[in-house]
Protein backbone atom coordinates (compact mmCIF):
# COMPACT_ATOMS: atom_id res chain seq x y z
CA UNK A 1 0.00 0.00 0.00
CA UNK A 2 1.23 3.86 -1.24
CA UNK A 3 0.49 6.39 1.29
CA UNK A 4 -0.87 9.60 0.15
CA UNK A 5 2.73 11.16 1.71
CA UNK A 6 4.58 9.34 -0.38
CA UNK A 7 3.91 10.63 -3.51
CA UNK A 8 2.54 13.75 -4.46
CA UNK A 9 -1.44 14.69 -6.01
CA UNK A 10 0.33 15.83 -8.86
CA UNK A 11 2.23 12.45 -9.49
CA UNK A 12 -0.36 10.95 -8.24
CA UNK A 13 -2.80 12.41 -11.40
CA UNK A 14 -0.56 12.02 -13.92
CA UNK A 15 0.14 8.10 -12.83
CA UNK A 16 -3.65 7.67 -13.02
CA UNK A 17 -4.50 9.48 -16.32
CA UNK A 18 -1.24 7.59 -18.20
CA UNK A 19 -2.17 3.81 -17.16
CA UNK A 20 -6.11 4.47 -16.83
CA UNK A 21 -6.12 3.57 -13.35
CA UNK A 22 -8.28 5.62 -10.27
CA UNK A 23 -5.98 7.49 -7.32
CA UNK A 24 -7.72 4.93 -4.84
CA UNK A 25 -6.60 1.76 -6.44
CA UNK A 26 -2.77 2.96 -7.40
CA UNK A 27 -2.58 3.69 -3.38
CA UNK A 28 -4.26 0.86 -2.45
CA UNK A 29 -2.76 -1.82 -4.95
CA UNK A 30 0.18 0.20 -4.88
CA UNK A 31 3.65 -0.57 -2.79
CA UNK A 32 6.75 1.99 -2.51
CA UNK A 33 9.57 -0.46 -2.82
CA UNK A 34 12.95 -0.50 -0.48
CA UNK A 35 16.07 1.43 -1.90
CA UNK A 36 19.40 1.52 -1.15
CA UNK A 37 22.13 4.18 -2.32
CA UNK A 38 19.89 5.74 -5.36
CA UNK A 39 18.41 9.21 -4.36
CA UNK A 40 15.55 8.15 -6.91
CA UNK A 41 12.02 6.66 -5.37
CA UNK A 42 10.31 3.66 -6.80
CA UNK A 43 7.05 2.28 -6.68
CA UNK A 44 5.23 -0.84 -8.26
CA UNK A 45 1.59 0.12 -9.39
CA UNK A 46 -0.98 -1.84 -10.95
CA UNK A 47 -0.89 -1.78 -14.94
CA UNK A 48 -3.00 -3.49 -16.83
CA UNK A 49 -3.04 -7.63 -15.63
CA UNK A 50 0.36 -7.05 -15.05
CA UNK A 51 2.15 -4.33 -12.66
CA UNK A 52 4.35 -1.51 -13.32
CA UNK A 53 7.44 0.54 -12.15
CA UNK A 54 6.63 4.09 -11.31
CA UNK A 55 10.69 5.71 -11.45
CA UNK A 56 10.90 9.15 -9.49
CA UNK A 57 13.71 11.19 -10.04
CA UNK A 58 13.58 14.62 -7.00
CA UNK A 59 14.27 17.84 -8.90
CA UNK A 60 18.44 18.63 -8.83
CA UNK A 61 20.30 15.55 -8.67
CA UNK A 62 22.10 14.23 -11.27
CA UNK A 63 20.42 11.23 -11.60
CA UNK A 64 18.14 12.32 -14.97
CA UNK A 65 15.26 10.48 -16.12
CA UNK A 66 15.99 11.89 -19.50
CA UNK A 67 19.66 9.70 -19.69
CA UNK A 68 17.83 6.56 -18.21
CA UNK A 69 15.37 6.93 -21.50
CA UNK A 70 17.91 7.62 -24.34
CA UNK A 71 20.06 4.68 -22.88
CA UNK A 72 17.47 2.78 -22.56
CA UNK A 73 16.32 3.15 -26.26
CA UNK A 74 19.77 2.41 -27.38
CA UNK A 75 20.55 -0.47 -25.10
CA UNK A 76 17.28 -2.59 -26.22
CA UNK A 77 18.35 -1.74 -29.97
CA UNK A 78 21.29 -3.71 -29.07
CA UNK A 79 19.26 -6.36 -27.70
CA UNK A 80 20.19 -5.86 -24.11
CA UNK A 81 17.44 -7.21 -22.29
CA UNK A 82 16.30 -3.67 -20.12
CA UNK A 83 12.69 -2.98 -18.99
CA UNK A 84 10.27 -1.43 -21.58
CA UNK A 85 9.25 2.24 -21.05
CA UNK A 86 5.47 3.41 -21.04
CA UNK A 87 5.00 6.67 -20.16
CA UNK A 88 7.67 9.32 -19.35
CA UNK A 89 7.03 13.06 -17.47
CA UNK A 90 10.20 15.02 -18.10
CA UNK A 91 9.00 17.90 -15.93
CA UNK A 92 7.77 16.10 -12.98
CA UNK A 93 10.92 13.33 -13.54
CA UNK A 94 8.92 10.53 -13.78
CA UNK A 95 9.08 6.82 -16.09
CA UNK A 96 6.55 4.50 -15.73
CA UNK A 97 8.94 0.91 -16.69
CA UNK A 98 8.06 -2.37 -17.00
CA UNK A 99 8.24 -4.15 -13.72
CA UNK A 100 11.20 -7.01 -13.97
CA UNK A 101 9.79 -8.55 -10.97
CA UNK A 102 11.46 -9.35 -7.71
CA UNK A 103 14.47 -11.70 -8.61
CA UNK A 104 17.30 -9.57 -8.09
CA UNK A 105 20.45 -11.98 -8.60
CA UNK A 106 21.82 -10.51 -5.31
CA UNK A 107 19.75 -12.89 -3.30
CA UNK A 108 18.64 -15.16 -6.37
CA UNK A 109 22.20 -16.42 -6.75
CA UNK A 110 23.35 -20.24 -5.48
CA UNK A 111 25.51 -22.55 -6.09
CA UNK A 112 23.19 -24.23 -8.23
CA UNK A 113 22.15 -21.55 -10.84
CA UNK A 114 25.42 -19.33 -10.22
CA UNK A 115 27.47 -21.04 -13.59
CA UNK A 116 24.15 -20.88 -15.47
CA UNK A 117 23.20 -16.63 -14.54
CA UNK A 118 26.47 -15.47 -14.62
CA UNK A 119 27.07 -17.07 -17.66
CA UNK A 120 23.76 -15.10 -18.63
CA UNK A 121 24.72 -11.87 -17.40
CA UNK A 122 28.58 -11.98 -19.36
CA UNK A 123 26.68 -12.31 -22.55
CA UNK A 124 24.73 -9.44 -21.38
CA UNK A 125 27.79 -7.50 -21.36
CA UNK A 126 29.07 -8.84 -24.80
CA UNK A 127 25.99 -6.81 -26.00
CA UNK A 128 26.71 -3.60 -24.49
CA UNK A 129 30.14 -3.22 -24.73
CA UNK A 130 30.05 -2.82 -28.64
CA UNK A 131 27.20 -0.47 -28.49
CA UNK A 132 28.83 2.59 -30.48
CA UNK A 133 30.88 5.12 -28.24
CA UNK A 134 28.31 7.89 -28.97
CA UNK A 135 30.30 10.70 -26.93
CA UNK A 136 26.50 12.72 -27.08
CA UNK A 137 24.94 10.19 -24.81
CA UNK A 138 27.70 8.42 -23.15
CA UNK A 139 30.13 10.37 -20.86
CA UNK A 140 33.66 10.04 -20.84
CA UNK A 141 35.47 8.08 -17.79
CA UNK A 142 38.27 10.52 -17.70
CA UNK A 143 35.86 13.17 -16.78
CA UNK A 144 34.65 11.12 -13.40
CA UNK A 145 38.21 9.92 -12.44
CA UNK A 146 39.08 13.00 -10.71
CA UNK A 147 35.36 13.51 -8.58
CA UNK A 148 35.55 9.36 -8.21
CA UNK A 149 38.53 10.43 -6.08
CA UNK A 150 37.55 13.37 -4.34
CA UNK A 151 34.37 11.12 -3.22
CA UNK A 152 36.42 8.66 -1.60
CA UNK A 153 39.12 11.17 0.08
CA UNK A 154 36.48 13.66 1.18
CA UNK A 155 33.46 11.40 2.33
CA UNK A 156 35.12 8.09 3.17
CA UNK A 157 38.49 9.03 4.49
CA UNK A 158 37.74 12.43 6.03
CA UNK A 159 33.91 12.33 7.23
CA UNK A 160 33.17 9.04 7.29
CA UNK A 161 36.29 7.49 9.13
CA UNK A 162 36.37 10.80 11.18
CA UNK A 163 40.72 10.34 11.92
CA UNK A 164 42.61 13.25 11.51
CA UNK A 165 45.62 11.24 11.50
CA UNK A 166 44.57 9.90 8.13
CA UNK A 167 45.90 13.32 6.46
CA UNK A 168 49.28 11.85 5.63
CA UNK A 169 47.46 8.97 4.26
CA UNK A 170 45.74 11.52 1.39
CA UNK A 171 48.75 11.50 -0.82
CA UNK A 172 49.36 7.59 -0.86
CA UNK A 173 46.06 7.42 -1.79
CA UNK A 174 46.43 9.84 -4.87
CA UNK A 175 49.58 8.16 -5.62
CA UNK A 176 48.16 4.79 -5.79
CA UNK A 177 44.69 6.24 -8.08
CA UNK A 178 46.75 7.90 -10.31
CA UNK A 179 49.23 4.30 -11.06
CA UNK A 180 45.13 3.13 -11.75
CA UNK A 181 44.39 5.33 -14.15
CA UNK A 182 47.24 5.58 -15.73
CA UNK A 183 46.94 2.05 -16.60
CA UNK A 184 43.54 1.90 -17.12
CA UNK A 185 43.14 4.35 -19.56
CA UNK A 186 45.02 2.68 -21.98
CA UNK A 187 42.73 -0.32 -22.15
CA UNK A 188 40.32 -0.85 -24.90
CA UNK A 189 37.35 1.98 -24.77
CA UNK A 190 33.79 0.25 -24.80
CA UNK A 191 30.10 1.19 -23.62
CA UNK A 192 30.20 0.33 -19.90
CA UNK A 193 26.90 -0.30 -17.76
CA UNK A 194 29.12 1.62 -14.70
CA UNK A 195 27.51 -0.25 -12.08
CA UNK A 196 26.72 -4.41 -13.48
CA UNK A 197 26.89 -5.80 -10.28
CA UNK A 198 23.62 -8.95 -8.71
CA UNK A 199 21.75 -6.62 -6.99
CA UNK A 200 21.44 -4.58 -10.47
CA UNK A 201 20.82 -7.76 -12.49
CA UNK A 202 17.18 -9.79 -12.30
CA UNK A 203 16.51 -13.57 -13.32
CA UNK A 204 13.59 -12.55 -15.81
CA UNK A 205 13.55 -16.84 -16.70
CA UNK A 206 16.10 -19.76 -16.56
CA UNK A 207 17.40 -18.25 -20.12
CA UNK A 208 16.99 -14.85 -19.42
CA UNK A 209 18.95 -12.11 -17.14
CA UNK A 210 17.44 -8.42 -16.94
CA UNK A 211 19.28 -4.93 -16.52
CA UNK A 212 18.73 -2.17 -14.92
CA UNK A 213 19.89 0.81 -13.26
CA UNK A 214 21.87 2.06 -16.19
CA UNK A 215 21.19 5.66 -16.45
CA UNK A 216 25.23 6.03 -15.67
CA UNK A 217 26.63 4.23 -18.39
CA UNK A 218 29.41 5.61 -19.87
CA UNK A 219 32.53 5.28 -22.46
CA UNK A 220 35.42 3.44 -20.39
CA UNK A 221 38.09 0.92 -20.21
CA UNK A 222 36.91 -2.44 -20.87
CA UNK A 223 36.71 -4.39 -17.22
CA UNK A 224 34.80 -2.04 -15.71
CA UNK A 225 31.60 -4.08 -15.57
CA UNK A 226 33.84 -7.85 -15.50
CA UNK A 227 34.76 -6.39 -12.01
CA UNK A 228 31.26 -5.76 -10.74
CA UNK A 229 30.51 -9.65 -11.23
CA UNK A 230 33.90 -11.54 -10.09
CA UNK A 231 34.82 -9.77 -6.88
CA UNK A 232 30.92 -8.96 -5.99
CA UNK A 233 30.26 -7.83 -2.68
CA UNK A 234 27.43 -10.44 -1.64
CA UNK A 235 29.22 -13.74 -3.09
CA UNK A 236 32.74 -14.53 -2.76
CA UNK A 237 33.41 -16.71 -5.90
CA UNK A 238 36.12 -19.71 -5.96
CA UNK A 239 38.99 -18.73 -7.95
CA UNK A 240 37.91 -22.14 -10.24
CA UNK A 241 34.30 -20.03 -10.92
CA UNK A 242 36.10 -16.89 -12.12
CA UNK A 243 38.76 -18.32 -14.15
CA UNK A 244 35.81 -20.30 -15.83
CA UNK A 245 33.20 -17.06 -16.24
CA UNK A 246 36.67 -15.52 -17.67
CA UNK A 247 37.35 -17.80 -20.13
CA UNK A 248 33.98 -17.59 -21.28
CA UNK A 249 33.64 -14.09 -21.39
CA UNK A 250 37.25 -13.67 -23.71
CA UNK A 251 35.80 -17.02 -25.86
CA UNK A 252 32.61 -14.70 -27.04
CA UNK A 253 34.13 -11.10 -26.97
CA UNK A 254 34.73 -9.34 -29.99
CA UNK A 255 36.07 -6.77 -28.55
CA UNK A 256 39.16 -8.94 -26.98
CA UNK A 257 39.29 -10.62 -30.30
CA UNK A 258 39.80 -7.44 -32.40
CA UNK A 259 42.29 -6.31 -29.78
CA UNK A 260 44.18 -9.49 -29.71
CA UNK A 261 44.19 -10.00 -25.88
CA UNK A 262 44.06 -13.46 -24.09
CA UNK A 263 42.60 -14.18 -20.57
CA UNK A 264 45.90 -13.31 -18.48
CA UNK A 265 45.46 -9.54 -20.31
CA UNK A 266 41.90 -9.73 -19.32
CA UNK A 267 42.27 -10.75 -15.43
CA UNK A 268 44.71 -7.78 -14.97
CA UNK A 269 42.23 -5.60 -16.64
CA UNK A 270 39.52 -6.47 -14.61
CA UNK A 271 41.85 -6.32 -11.29
CA UNK A 272 42.76 -2.95 -12.29
CA UNK A 273 39.53 -1.63 -12.85
CA UNK A 274 38.13 -3.25 -9.82
CA UNK A 275 40.49 -0.74 -8.14
CA UNK A 276 39.21 2.28 -9.38
CA UNK A 277 35.60 0.81 -8.80
CA UNK A 278 35.95 -0.24 -5.00
CA UNK A 279 37.32 3.37 -4.29
CA UNK A 280 34.60 4.66 -6.10
CA UNK A 281 31.81 2.83 -4.25
CA UNK A 282 34.17 3.78 -1.06
CA UNK A 283 33.13 7.54 -1.34
CA UNK A 284 29.63 7.23 -3.36
CA UNK A 285 28.23 5.11 -0.13
CA UNK A 286 29.80 7.52 2.56
CA UNK A 287 28.34 10.58 0.75
CA UNK A 288 24.87 8.16 0.75
CA UNK A 289 25.38 7.13 4.62
CA UNK A 290 26.43 10.72 5.26
CA UNK A 291 23.70 12.84 3.50
CA UNK A 292 21.07 10.75 3.21
CA UNK A 293 21.68 8.74 6.15
CA UNK A 294 20.76 5.22 4.62
CA UNK A 295 22.59 2.89 6.49
CA UNK A 296 22.15 -0.13 4.34
CA UNK A 297 25.15 -0.26 2.50
CA UNK A 298 27.70 0.32 4.92
CA UNK A 299 28.29 -3.45 5.97
CA UNK A 300 29.58 -3.96 2.44
CA UNK A 301 32.68 -1.26 3.40
CA UNK A 302 34.59 -4.17 5.40
CA UNK A 303 34.55 -5.98 2.04
CA UNK A 304 35.44 -3.94 -0.67
CA UNK A 305 38.23 -2.63 1.42
CA UNK A 306 39.86 -6.36 1.79
CA UNK A 307 39.24 -6.35 -2.41
CA UNK A 308 41.46 -3.23 -2.25
CA UNK A 309 43.84 -4.65 -0.05
CA UNK A 310 44.02 -8.03 -2.01
CA UNK A 311 43.73 -7.07 -5.28
CA UNK A 312 46.78 -4.04 -4.86
CA UNK A 313 48.94 -6.96 -3.37
CA UNK A 314 48.94 -9.16 -6.56
CA UNK A 315 50.91 -6.74 -8.71
CA UNK A 316 54.12 -4.62 -8.39
CA UNK A 317 53.08 -1.53 -9.65
CA UNK A 318 50.58 -1.57 -6.55
CA UNK A 319 51.63 -3.63 -4.12
CA UNK A 320 53.21 -1.23 -1.50
CA UNK A 321 49.69 0.13 -1.37
CA UNK A 322 48.41 -2.65 0.05
CA UNK A 323 49.23 -2.09 3.53
CA UNK A 324 47.44 1.27 3.29
CA UNK A 325 44.10 -0.45 3.33
CA UNK A 326 44.80 -2.83 5.28
CA UNK A 327 45.72 -0.77 8.04
CA UNK A 328 42.59 1.38 7.45
CA UNK A 329 40.38 -1.65 8.24
CA UNK A 330 40.66 -1.39 12.09
CA UNK A 331 39.70 1.79 11.71
CA UNK A 332 36.74 1.19 9.83
CA UNK A 333 35.72 -1.59 12.84
CA UNK A 334 35.94 0.97 15.47
CA UNK A 335 33.73 3.61 13.64
CA UNK A 336 31.31 0.79 12.29
CA UNK A 337 30.63 0.32 16.20
CA UNK A 338 29.49 3.30 16.86
CA UNK A 339 27.06 3.53 14.82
Amino acid sequence: MIQPSDISAESLKWVSESIGVSNEDILSKGQKLRIESSQRTFFRIPFKDKSSILMVVPEGIDESIESFYTKAKIFKQANVNVPDIHFKNDSLGHLIVEDFGDDVLQFYLNKKNSNKLIKLAIDQIHKIEVIELDKDIFSDFEKVTVNNLNLFKKFFLEEFLEVPELESSKDEIHEFYSIIISEIRDYPQVINHYDFESRNLMSLSEEKIGVIDFQDALIGPLGIDLASIFKDLYIDWTKEEIVNWLDFYVEKSQIVKSASLKSIDVKRMIDFASLQRQTRILGKLSQVFLELKRSERIKDFKTILKYLMNTSSEYTETKKYSDLFKNLIPTLEQRLKTL
